[in-house]
């Protein structure tokens, strides 16, 4: 996926977010400390979330210079992402993250066979 950057923290919130927010409303949660993890406003980080049918997963992307944001919907399937109320957000690595966002899912058997092919051709690559 080279849409991220390789560095940085990554989080998976564990708590259904509109999926209307944009950047500026996503900007002001993360500032609030509404997601539940301390960021000093300067490193660099990646915040995840999706909504409550769990059809839309969107990647808040923050560097040095800017941010930006992606909306991924899936063409089958829905993102496996365990709600929790009250639940500190999730470390996730790269390879992590290109799962969910491929495939939806983070670990067990994959929702599509072409996801699976798909990160197998990814990880002989690097």
């Amino acid at each position: 996926m080279a849409l991220l950057s390789s560095t940085g923290r990554i989080f998976l919130v564990l708590e259904p977010v509109s999926g209307r927010l944009g950047i500026p409303r996503l900007l002001a949660r993360l500032a609030s400390n509404s997601f539940q993890f301390r960021w000093n406003g300067e490193d660099e980080i990646t915040v995840i979330v999706t909504n409550r049918r769990r059809s839309i997963l969107k990647i808040l992307h923050i560097d040095a210079t800017g941010c930006d944001l992606t909306t991924r919907i899936l063409n089958h399937g829905t993102f496996k992402v365990l709600f929790s109320e009250k639940c500190i957000p999730r470390n996730l690595t790269r390879g992590d993250l290109e799962r969910l966002f491929i495939d939806g899912t983070l670990t067990g058997e994959y929702q599509n066979k072409l996801s699976e092919e798909l990160l197998s051709q990814r990880q002989n690559q690097h």
